[in-house]
């Protein structure tokens, strides 16, 4: 246990309420962080207090209700994000304003702190000047919500006499109100999802990644209609191909949807999705097991024996294109009711608002296929270069890579449009991680037998020459990309590559000293995508044949990777990743060779 440490300056006379001194406290045991709150501090206004970052960190804040609290959050440990959502999110303390104080400026850990409730965000490098004038800014907030308690006391005071009134009101009133909500809660409801729906189809637009863009279709279709499961079936040729799946049922049960994702349908009358999918017609029927022998389609059983489920209400739907394509169905099992409970079948409700879905999905399947076209020459080109970099491998670090930082992201609460975002732009720039592969001499690549130290010397310039490829396009995404192919063989205990240097080689002074850096980045200065991305590709690497060697054991690729914590890998990660290690068995399994 670590012992608190006294304050930095002498305590003052005065708690911040009383308006002449400020009080700061800084949540940290790093001398950078005190240093550079302090040199931010005139002495003179401020009175500066060191709070250990241990359990009793919430406690202590609470006790001293400082003007500002300074967190440091390198490492992106969930300890400290823990202290962050209690600041923001416990009455006593949530009217304080929290700067998140990082030693490097990462983008996700600043998209993690904001999405925790903190007000600003500094990193190591950033000026003393700076920081003083946003705590000023944020001291003044602070005291001015202060000042405001005892005027909001009041004002409960006299609200509550009113409240008194407003009630014998309210009594008298309340059975026209209930009468009122009756006659109007079939247009509210339709007016709810119909609003859900504009949104959903806004949000589907800013979605670039095709596998994160099915599994938002399936969950907002889901919720749309009520339905207990639901499946999106891809076309391929002549088949159906169970490619997305959520099940409430199953995954209560623990049943993951992705080992279904091999299950496939003909194009035909065999199946309910097949029969849709040739005619691109629309099926709501309230009993799979007692349809009408004179329907044009049939249900086939087989997934229900498989996975133990018993399926009941079916609404399918085709999804078409704008020239008339079925590229897809779109199904709803099982309709419920708001508690869960079964309900006899989809309403004509519901399958009109689908179908206004399904265009709306459809749209943005062309759009996100269109981007897939754009990266796949991209991706074709460096496996022509090595073969190695097949479609599967980088399918497979992808979804590896996905499964990471999902984890990652639900320990620290982020979650919603935020999260969605950040796991869209990691995925595509997991895609793109060796694209810079086409700019080394394929001989190099194809060798099989050890490199030689020049021969080394040329691949690792792939992350450069990778690099470059986004220079000039300043996007999330590209810069994502950017991040991810310069850095994804850096190490974290420093002894990757290419260390502090830019898309052309060039060494990045120290922003202190003024003096280059020698040696790869360590620990947390290597950004978290590329962290997460190099776990993911070793993993795929050390357990897939190449021409130089043969796909060792999993038992061996394991013992690596956990032996590598703390070495090559972030040590939360290699956690993570035995903790996610089932998804990841299936992510291999679904993209073999």
């Amino acid at each position: 246990m670590r012992q608190e440490v006294p304050s930095v300056n002498q305590p003052s006379s005065q708690q911040h309420h009383g308006w002449d001194r400020l009080m700061v406290a800084v949540v940290s045991d790093a001398d950078w962080c005190s240093c550079l709150v302090r040199d931010a501090c005139d002495p003179k206004d401020y009175e500066l207090r060191l709070v250990p970052p241990n359990e009793r960190a919430w406690q202590r804040i609470s006790n001293l209700s400082p003007s500002v609290v300074a967190v440091d959050i390198s490492g992106g440990e969930s300890e400290a994000f823990q202290l962050l959502r209690a600041l923001n999110t416990n009455q006593e303390t949530e009217a304080i304003p929290v700067i998140a104080m990082a030693a490097a400026s990462d983008a996700l850990l600043r998209a993690a702190a904001f999405a925790a409730g903190v007000e600003d965000f500094v990193h190591r490098g950033t000026d003393p000047e700076e920081l003083r004038s946003r705590m000023r800014t944020l001291s003044r907030l602070s005291n001015a919500v202060a000042r405001s308690i005892d005027a909001e006391a009041s004002l409960q005071r006299m609200k509550l006499r009113l409240r008194e009134r407003e009630r014998q009101l309210e009594e008298s009133g309340r059975l026209a109100h209930h009468l009122r909500e009756s006659n109007q809660s079939d247009s509210k409801e339709h007016q709810t999802r119909v609003e859900g729906m504009v949104q959903v189809g806004l949000d589907l637009n800013k979605v670039q990644d095709f596998h994160v863009l099915m599994d938002r279709i399936l969950s907002e279709a889901r919720h749309l209609t009520h339905a207990e499961a639901g499946t999106i079936f891809m076309r391929e040729a002549k088949n159906l191909r169970f490619a997305y799946a959520q099940n409430d049922t199953l995954a209560s049960q623990g049943v993951e949807s992705p080992r279904f994702n091999t299950y496939t349908l003909p194009v035909s009358d065999h199946s309910i999705a097949g029969w849709v999918g040739a005619s691109g017609e629309t099926v709501n029927i309230a009993d799979a097991y007692a349809i009408d022998p004179t329907a044009p389609y049939r249900f086939d059983p087989s997934f229900d024996r498989m996975s133990g489920y018993r399926t009941r209400s079916v609404l399918a739907m085709p999804l078409r294109t704008s020239l008339g394509q079925t590229v897809g169905v779109l199904q709803m099992l099982n309709a419920v009711d708001d508690r869960g409970r079964p309900r006899d079948r989809f309403h004509e409700t519901d399958q009109a608002m689908l179908g206004h879905f399904a265009s709306m999905a459809t749209v943005a399947i062309e759009r996100t296929q269109l981007t897939e076209s754009l990266i796949v020459p991209l991706l074709r080109l460096a496996e022509l270069n090595d073969p190695s970099e097949t479609g599967q491998h980088i399918e497979r670090v992808a979804g590896y890579s996905t499964a990471l930082f999902e984890e990652w992201a639900r320990r620290r609460g982020l979650d919603g449009p935020a999260f969605e975002r950040q796991r869209d732009r990691l995925r595509i720039a997991a895609k793109l991680h060796d694209v810079g592969k086409v700019g080394v001499d394929k001989n190099v690549l194809r060798q099989k037998r050890r490199l030689t130290p020049s021969e080394f010397e040329q691949v690792k310039l792939h992350v450069l020459r990778g690099a470059y490829c986004f220079l000039d396009f300043n996007t999330e995404f590209t810069e994502a990309a950017r991040e991810v192919v310069l850095n994804h063989h850096e190490r974290w205990d420093g002894k990757g590559y290419p260390g502090h240097v830019d898309v052309n080689g060039l060494p990045i002074p120290d922003p202190r000293t003024g003096t280059p850096r020698v040696g790869g980045k360590v620990g947390d200065e290597i950004p978290l995508f590329a962290r997460v991305v190099g776990l993911a590709d070793v993993f795929d690497a050390l357990s897939s044949a190449r021409c130089y060697k043969e796909a060792w054991p999993e038992r061996r690729v394991l013992d690596t990777i956990r032996s590598e914590s703390g070495k090559h890998f972030d040590p939360e990660l290699v956690e993570i990743f035995f903790t996610r290690l089932g998804s990841i068995r299936e992510l291999r399994d679904a993209h073999p060779g």
